[in-house]
């Protein structure tokens, strides 16, 4: 059976009720009589002693006067005995044997002390304490104090009542601070598994604020940062469809619409070489959006490196001819500064190709016609920096932090970039932060972008 937080607490506070209620009335019941008990003993032993002191100065007598007022102080019996057992004066209080009695100090329970009726004189338990009457280091008789074993009680039962009040005031204490933990804790619980509940339901705009600086609060907040992140993966899965429908219905669409000219006839024989090289383009955008989504996929698993030895120059010097076709349609120029002729980086090279051909096909969608690209790789230290430079629309400060974000598109940018997926400038980030080096980019707005990062030496 399920037992809420709040059921449990009750559970728990009516199990420390009880088991308190039973320590008192039990445990505390033999205390209060034991405490009740040594007390009077120690009171009774004094004064035994005290007219035993007194028997012995006043050379074999007690005063009577003495005796009675000591025994109504102790509200106690008080006999003198000699040593055959007769009792030779008392308090008067109480019963008194006419005849001698067999006692012997050596039978009771204890050096000085014995509890009972006291050899069948007393019609209740009492509690005697005695002490020798002494002169000339000769035994003289007994001074024997006889206390009712029922005061004792009434006496622990006084101490068991404040034991009582006690425990009843402990108990309400314990009640508030349940309603406490109640409302400072399990109220608060309830809330953060409400909200988990909606969360787990798809409602990630639900409302939780949570008071209080303590461990609930540092979970809600983590609890709503969760519902942030999973909100934003939905967003990214949303926009991700978006774009992929669209990025992969507009060149399909073009490339069935083509094919169908082709085969009606509606474009002449002469005519269709042209328009296969444009389904030739169109299905190339299909590979490089496919190449795409299996980098993502690549990056989202972890990326295995396989760093050697090569020079970061000559890669670039590779690359830059595979843009032939964009940028003399631009009417763009390379602008290519090499520090060093050659520049020995070790890093994992599809990787770092896979990065430079990225950020240059990046450079040339947002350039402006008629500019130029500038790329340089620079030696400081141990690392060589390899700058991107387009002058292009540049990035509105509040988008510099987005643009590694996946399928992210300024709104700058959407015009002149509607054949990207979103996901180069992300994937390249990846890919670097796996090398655990840094990627940064400057940017003004129609002035342009530039993206430097780093790779280690190899000398």
């Amino acid at each position: 059976m399920k037992l809420s937080l709040r059921l449990k607490l009750v559970l728990a506070v009516i199990l420390a009720a009880v088991l308190g209620f039973l320590a008192v009335s039990v445990i505390g019941s033999r205390l209060s009589v034991r405490r009740e008990t040594k007390r009077m003993l120690d009171r009774l032993y004094q004064a035994a002693n005290y007219l035993s002191a007194s028997y012995r100065v006043n050379t074999g007598s007690v005063n009577q006067g003495e005796i009675e007022a000591m025994a109504y102080s102790l509200k106690a019996d008080i006999w003198i005995m000699d040593t055959e057992g007769m009792v030779l004066t008392h308090s008067g209080n109480g019963a008194v044997p006419e005849e001698s009695i067999p006692f012997r100090p050596a039978a009771g329970d204890g050096s000085y002390y014995m509890t009972g009726t006291f050899y069948d004189i007393y019609q209740e338990n009492v509690l005697s304490v005695y002490a020798p009457l002494v002169t000339n280091i000769a035994t003289r008789g007994y001074v024997i104090l006889h206390y009712p074993v029922s005061l004792i009680e009434q006496g622990a039962d006084q101490a068991l009542g404040i034991a009582y009040i006690i425990y009843a005031v402990m108990l309400g204490l314990l009640i508030i601070a349940a309603v406490a933990v109640d409302f400072m804790i399990i109220h608060r619980v309830k809330k953060l598994k409400e909200a988990a509940t909606e969360y787990a339901n798809g409602n990630l705009s639900f409302p939780l604020k949570m008071a209080g600086k303590d461990e609930l609060q540092d979970t809600s907040l983590a609890l709503q940062d969760l519902a942030r992140q999973l909100s934003s993966s939905s967003e990214d899965q949303h926009r991700f469809l978006a774009n992929i429908s669209h990025d992969f219905r507009s060149p399909l669409t073009s490339i069935r619409g083509y094919m169908m000219a082709i085969q009606d006839g509606t474009i002449p024989p002469e005519m269709q070489g042209k328009y296969i090289d444009v389904v030739i383009t169109e299905a190339d955008r299909l590979t490089k959006l496919a190449n795409s989504l299996i980098d993502m996929t690549q990056v989202e698993n972890g990326i295995i490196l396989e760093k050697t030895t090569f020079d970061i120059n000559d890669m670039i010097r590779d690359i830059l001819p595979t843009f032939e076709g964009p940028v003399t349609e631009k009417h763009l120029v390379f602008n290519v500064t090499f520090e060093e002729e050659h520049a020995l980086v070790f890093a994992d090279k599809d990787r770092i190709s896979q990065v430079i051909y990225n950020l240059t096909d990046n450079a040339i969608k947002f350039s402006n016609n008629n500019s130029s690209i500038d790329i340089s790789t620079t030696l400081r230290g141990d690392r060589v920096f390899i700058s991107v430079r387009d002058h292009g629309i540049g990035i509105e400060k509040e988008e510099l932090n987005k643009i590694w974000e996946r399928f992210y598109k300024s709104d700058a940018s959407r015009g002149k970039d509607k054949k990207g997926s979103g996901l180069g400038l992300s994937i390249v980030r990846e890919i670097i932060q796996a090398h655990k080096e840094n990627i940064d980019v400057i940017s003004t707005p129609d002035v342009g972008t530039e993206f430097i990062f780093t790779l280690p030496a190899a000398y």
